[in-house]
C-alpha cells in the first residue's frame, strides 16, 4: 500500500479517538461550592475593612455617625432650660442687656469677659434637681459613675469606663439608643449647659498635669466652638483618699490633682467659660479625700460623694 494511503487510514483511524478525548475535556474553568464560599468571605474582609477605615478616619462621611448627631442635637436642644428656669438666659445675655444701646460690641464683648468670676462663687441660688435632667455631662469614669449609681440619667451622661483625655478623639460613647459616637460629634451644636469632667483617669494612667492641661485645652476649645450657643462649666477634678496616694500601682498625688486644677481654672478665664471647684467641696480637714466617700481604690467616688458632687453643681450655677 502506498505511504501516502497509509498515512491517510492512520489519521482516519486517530480522528475518531481526538473526538472522542474532546468529548471528554470538561469546562475550561470550574467553579466549586469551596471556591465560591472562599471568594464571598474575602469580600466581606475587604467590605468591613474598609468599612472600618473610613468610619475611624473619615467619621463625617459615615450615614450612621451623622444620623446619630442630627438626634443628638435634637436631643441636647430638647433638654435645654425652660423659660421659668433662671439658668435659661446666659449670663452673657443679661450683661449685654443692661449695657446702653450705645455701647459698641467690643465693649459689650469686654463686659461678658469681666462678668464671669471664676470659680463659680458661694450664694447662688441652688437649682432644682431636675436642672440635671436639662444637661449634658461629659467625661471619664467618674462622670459615668454617677449614671452608674443613678444620679444621672443616660441621655444626660456623655462618658465611658475607658474615654480619656487621650483617647477622647477616637473613643466611642454609646448614647441612650444604642448608637455609638464619638464625643465631639455627640455635644456638636448643643445649647444646653454643657459640664466636662476629664483627669482623674489619666493621672491613675500616669500623665503629668502639663500634659493633662495642654490636652484638655483642646478638647475645650473644640467644645467651645462645636457648641457656641451652650454654656460651658469645666468642673475640678476630686481629690483622693491618703491611701491612694501610697499605691504601689496607679499612685495619684493629691499635688498633681490641685496643680491640674489650678492649670484648668486658668484655662477656663482665657476661654470665659465657668469653672466650678467641685474638689474643694470633697476635701477633708486634711485636704484629702475622706475615706467615707471613696470606692476601695480611694481614687473613685461612691454614690454619697457623687450626691455630694451634684449637690454642689446645683448651688453653683450664675444666676441671671
Amino acid at each position: 500500500m502506498p505511504s501516502g494511503t497509509q498515512n491517510t487510514v492512520r489519521r482516519s483511524q486517530q480522528n475518531p479517538r481526538r473526538h472522542r478525548k474532546r468529548r471528554r475535556r470538561g469546562p475550561l474553568i470550574r467553579f466549586r461550592f469551596g471556591m465560591l464560599c472562599f471568594i464571598w468571605l474575602a469580600s466581606l474582609i475587604v467590605c468591613f475593612g474598609l468599612y472600618m477605615y473610613h468610619r475611624n478616619v473619615h467619621p463625617e462621611r459615615d450615614v450612621f455617625v451623622s444620623k446619630a448627631v442630627a438626634e443628638t442635637s435634637s436631643a441636647l436642644d430638647s433638654v435645654a432650660p425652660v423659660d421659668s428656669a433662671p439658668e435659661e438666659s446666659s449670663f452673657a445675655e443679661n450683661v449685654n442687656s443692661t449695657a446702653s444701646d450705645e455701647s459698641s460690641a467690643e465693649e459689650s464683648s469686654q463686659a461678658v469677659i469681666e462678668a464671669k468670676i471664676n470659680p463659680v462663687p458661694d450664694g447662688q441660688t441652688p437649682q432644682p434637681a431636675s436642672y440635671l435632667e436639662k444637661c449634658a455631662f461629659v467625661g471619664d469614669m467618674l462622670v459615668d459613675r454617677l449614671y452608674e449609681s443613678g444620679l444621672l440619667q443616660k441621655k444626660n451622661s456623655y462618658s465611658s469606663e475607658t474615654l480619656t483625655l487621650d483617647n477622647y478623639r477616637t473613643e466611642y460613647i454609646r448614647l441612650q439608643d444604642g448608637t455609638t459616637i464619638r464625643i465631639l460629634s455627640a455635644v456638636a451644636r448643643a445649647k444646653c449647659p454643657i459640664y466636662l469632667m476629664f483627669g482623674t483617669e489619666s493621672l491613675v494612667n500616669g500623665r503629668k498635669p502639663d500634659q493633662m492641661t495642654a490636652q484638655f485645652s483642646e478638647m475645650l476649645n473644640s467644645v467651645v466652638a462645636g457648641a457656641p450657643a451652650a454654656q460651658v462649666y469645666v468642673l475640678s477634678i476630686p481629690p483622693v483618699t491618703a491611701a491612694a496616694e501610697k499605691l504601689k500601682k496607679g499612685a495619684v498625688l493629691n499635688s498633681d490633682i490641685d496643680l491640674y486644677n489650678s492649670n484648668l481654672l486658668e484655662l477656663c478665664n482665657q476661654a470665659n467659660v465657668y469653672f466650678v471647684d467641685t474638689n474643694t467641696a470633697l476635701k477633708n480637714s486634711s485636704g484629702k479625700l475622706d475615706p467615707a466617700y471613696a470606692e476601695q481604690d480611694g481614687i473613685h467616688l461612691n454614690k454619697d460623694a457623687g450626691e455630694l458632687l451634684l449637690n454642689y453643681v446645683l448651688a453653683h450655677v450664675p444666676n441671671a
